[in-house]
């Protein structure tokens, strides 16, 4: 969460840096009513996320079931993130898990579908939020002037853009591990079905014969 924060303080001292340097109309304000505008734009912005993140959590679970399809990133798609080198620095952004009492910073039960199944569940709803709020930052455009819109509302909605691309990358990855792994275990436990089926069928056959 201290990564999280030092780099929103970072976007909006740039922010701020761009508006001095280009002595935008923000800027013409004098610099702590600009400060505060920054600021103000970027907590709209956080609450926007927020707010469409409270209301996808209310949606039907059903609808992110694990049955349903898009939520995990095609081969294409998975090669693409590890061409971003997704695994040196995907366990460097925060996760929320707190929020949901499930976290999704590591698989704790691999051979657990039950367990495997909440995972995807609380996944594709991340994936869902965090698409939501590529788009949502910018509806801060709508809270301010829009004379402020190139050097306030527009930086703000791109840097919400950022902020939220990285952790929809993740859960899409993983995604697709936690699909190969509930259908690896799918796999054992249909065989294993099976064979005990043929165990019984064989002690069934072999108790019939002795009988006769």
């Amino acid at each position: 969460m201290k990564l999280y924060l030092s780099a929103i303080g970072i976007c909006i001292v740039l922010v701020a840096a761009v508006n001095i340097l280009a002595g935008s109309p923000l800027w013409a304000l004098g610099f702590w009513r600009m400060a505060g505008l920054i600021v103000l734009a970027a907590v709209a912005a956080i609450a926007v996320d927020g707010l469409f993140a409270f209301l996808i959590r209310r949606l039907p679970a059903k609808w992110f079931s694990c049955e349903k399809k898009g939520f995990a990133a095609s081969k294409g798609e998975k090669k693409f993130y590890e061409k971003l080198r997704i695994r040196k620095w995907k366990d460097k952004i925060p996760e929320l898990g707190q929020f949901t009492n499930f976290h999704k910073d590591r698989i704790a039960e691999p051979k657990n579908n039950a367990y495997l199944e909440k995972y995807m569940l609380e996944a594709a709803y991340g994936e869902v939020i965090h698409i939501a709020g590529v788009f949502a930052g910018f509806l801060v455009i709508l809270f301010f002037p829009f004379r402020f819109i190139l050097c306030l509302t527009l930086p703000v909605a791109v840097v919400n853009i950022f902020f939220n691309l990285p952790s929809l990358f993740i859960l899409r990855y993983n995604y697709y591990k936690l699909r190969v792994l509930y259908d690896a275990n799918e796999r054992k436990a249909r065989r294993a079905a099976a064979s005990e089926a043929a165990a019984s069928e064989a002690t069934r056959a072999r108790e019939t014969e002795e009988a006769s």
